[in-house]
């Protein structure tokens, strides 16, 4: 074994935290690239000196014409390791205004996100982040955004880590030339159609003529833009605290009396620790505006990406399903029915199911519905009470009979509803996403 050899795995375990990697789950994000390789390999020695349950993940976009050629190979190079091999397989994607890649960044991430291991680990390394803070750079990214691939993060309860980021990336190529591997060549690499490629090929070897360093430079840069973001997010919990509910929850009205540029830092802290896209800073401000000025009983919308806020009892409301389409009404089967805002709960005998004769259907608009021992009234009305918010309403699940309303999701069965069969039923809503 070469000095660089184990000079690499030296650095892994240290980059990985050597005295808690015992016995846990390590995934690798598998591209069938070099990176990826190389990393596969060195953690494949590393289980050797150091029990650890060494799995591998390839996600198969299906853009490229050799895409299955790749993912066979990911599976020829685990086996011959013996590491569990996932290949997930994506349907068609759909740019969405953000572009090829950035949509097919968000459909690895959701598979990376469902792995089952405590541990992912992805091969990115220095010259990856600097290109990274540059072209965040040149979209106008703040501070997280030329923080430029953190070492660490969370991901769905699981630690994502890029054990090689302060490694430039010849040391991965001097790895794998002294172990004789073999790789893929993605060929749209070299497509300077992409942006990154263009800082790849074109702008950083222009840069680096008159400034060498330039790779260490740009991820050191990233590095301090990290402890920016760390302590710009203290300080928006921090900020935080005073316009809090008993749930955590921002009472916009108390946030709108923060300075601007407090306001405006715990907003975005909020919106990240949420999942949603950053919007840009014309955008953002456009929100803040709005917020302030509104009204505490005022309902205020405003769309990001593919995900809408909404001010509504003087808290902001996420909405994920804005672009979901209203769901087709259905016979009552199943046990469990997926609805768009939860599950349906059905508790019966198939034949009383069968016999009842409902049917799930959203609640629409202007339906009047009298629940069991209440007054009449509309059901948007009676949702009020009960705090489902306006624009949730429409799509609401409830059950029908000949065209007569009997069931209502949180409301219960209906004075009309002359014969339940039997048949108990639980609405099992998704949480609320409150900032």
């Amino acid at each position: 074994m070469t000095a660089d050899v184990k000079n690499l795995i030296s650095h892994l375990q240290t980059a990985l935290g050597d005295d808690c990697l015992t016995g846990r789950k390590v995934c690798v994000a598998l591209s069938g690239g070099m990176d990826s390789v190389v990393l596969l390999h060195v953690l494949a020695q590393l289980r050797a000196q150091q029990p650890i349950e060494l799995s591998a993940v390839h996600v198969n976009h299906g853009i490229s014409p050799h895409a299955a050629d790749w993912a066979a190979f990911c599976l020829k190079i685990c086996r011959s390791l013996d590491v569990p091999c996932q290949i997930a397989t994506l349907p068609p994607l759909q740019s969405k205004g953000g572009g090829l890649e950035r949509a097919a960044r968000e459909a690895r991430y959701a598979v990376f996100a469902r792995v089952d291991a405590d541990l992912l680990c992805m091969a990115h390394h220095k010259n990856d982040r600097a290109e990274t803070l540059l072209l965040n750079l040149f979209r106008g990214a703040g501070p997280q955004g030329l923080a430029a691939m953190p070492g660490s993060r969370l991901l769905n309860g699981k630690q994502l880590v890029r054990p090689f980021i302060d490694l430039p990336r010849s040391d991965l190529q001097a790895w794998a030339n002294a172990q004789r591997l073999s790789w893929v060549e993605d060929e749209s690499n070299e497509n300077l159609h992409f942006r990154r490629n263009y800082l790849r090929h074109v702008v950083l070897p222009a840069i680096g003529q008159q400034f060498p360093a330039i790779t260490t430079v740009l991820a050191r840069t990233a590095e301090q833009m990290q402890e920016q973001t760390t302590l710009l997010a203290r300080l928006a919990e921090i900020d935080a605290k005073d316009c809090e509910d008993e749930h955590g929850r921002l009472r916009i009205s108390q946030w709108a009396l923060l300075p601007p540029i407090a306001a405006r830092n715990v907003l975005k802290h909020r919106l990240n620790r949420a999942g949603v896209h950053m919007p840009s800073a014309r955008r953002l401000e456009a929100l803040v505006l709005q917020l302030v000025d509104a009204r505490q009983d005022a309902e205020v919308f405003v769309r990001f990406g593919q995900t809408g806020c909404h001010l509504w009892r003087d808290r902001l409301w996420l909405d994920h399903a804005m672009n979901a389409s209203q769901p087709q009404a259905q016979k009552l089967s199943d046990s469990v029915i997926d609805w768009a805002d939860g599950q349906l709960e059905v508790q019966g005998s198939a034949q009383a199911i069968a016999r009842s004769g409902l049917v799930v259907r959203a609640v629409g608009q202007g339906q009047r519905f009298q629940p069991a021992g209440r007054c009449r009234s509309t059901v948007a009305e009676l949702l009020r009470e009960q705090g489902v918010p306006p624009w949730v309403r429409p799509r609401w699940p409830a059950l029908w009979r000949d065209g007569q309303l009997c069931w209502v999701a949180g409301l219960g069965w209906g004075d009309a509803a002359d014969d339940t069969h039997g048949l108990a039923l639980t609405w099992m809503p998704i949480p609320d996403q409150i900032i």
